[in-house]
């Protein structure tokens, strides 16, 4: 039996995400997001343990219509070559864990995970382990 490692909330949840370093700007969405990390896929081999600013928009408890923007640093933690039909660009599923997060942010990213909608809109929540 495999013991689950995970500590955090993941909710899959699709929310606009940037991915940014000195030589390229990616946008994309969440595949899944908890206060520890973010999946998602992008056209772009992002190496393991690349640095990277990464700039959340996350709707905010009550109101899923108004956005906040967070902005935090992370680091890339897998990248995972997908093969897609009628594509010719490569895509690859990146997993980044979140270095550095304002705390004020954090609590923020925390409603947004744990908020009760993302269990009653039949959203699948897991345990997120610490990378």
């Amino acid at each position: 039996m495999i013991e689950e490692r995970r500590k955090h909330i993941r909710a899959k949840r699709r929310i606009p995400l940037k991915i940014a370093d000195k030589n390229f700007d990616i946008i994309t969405d969440t595949a899944d997001i908890s206060t520890s990390g973010a999946y998602c896929r992008v056209t772009r081999l992002l190496p393991l343990m690349s640095k990277i600013e990464v700039v959340l928009l996350v709707p905010v408890k009550g109101n899923e219509n108004q956005t906040k923007k967070i902005k935090c640093k992370g680091v890339v933690v897998r990248t995972e070559p997908i093969i897609l039909k009628n594509t010719d660009k490569a895509h690859y599923n990146v997993a980044i864990f979140f270095t550095a997060v304002p705390k004020k942010d954090q609590k923020l990213m925390e409603a947004y995970v744990n908020h009760a909608d993302v269990r009653e809109e039949g959203i699948e929540v897991e345990e997120e382990a610490d990378i």
